[in-house]
């Protein structure tokens, strides 16, 4: 799957999930997480190396149904994600900010919860 489709996936999972959260559970989402820790995987840069380790903290919340600290992660993820985009001026930037966005919106549902 490329990154594109892999985006679009997350995109789409993240409002499912709101909307039908009793569809989506924690392992479906662990799945996810663990998707995007391996796509990044030899990617390289700093950044990169931080989403890896702001994921690897995201699927422990999961794990063990900590909803503040998810939405705090989902948070990060977001900003982070945006920032990546910023200087992306394509299709893959406008998805990326797309991401950044429901990232942060996901987060702010979770907190509403």
């Amino acid at each position: 799957m490329n990154h594109a489709a892999r985006i679009e996936d997350t995109i789409q999972g993240i409002y499912d999930a709101f909307d039908h959260p009793e569809k989506h559970p924690a392992d479906a989402g662990i799945t996810s997480i663990d998707n995007w820790i391996q796509a990044l995987d030899g990617l390289g840069g700093s950044a990169l190396a931080g989403i890896q380790n702001e994921l690897r903290e995201l699927r422990g919340f999961v794990q063990n149904d900590d909803r503040p600290n998810m939405a705090a992660s989902l948070q990060r993820l977001g900003e982070h994600t945006s920032l990546m985009a910023r200087n992306l001026h394509d299709g893959t930037g406008d998805q990326l900010r797309h991401l950044g966005q429901t990232l942060v919106t996901a987060a702010g549902n979770l907190k509403m919860s």
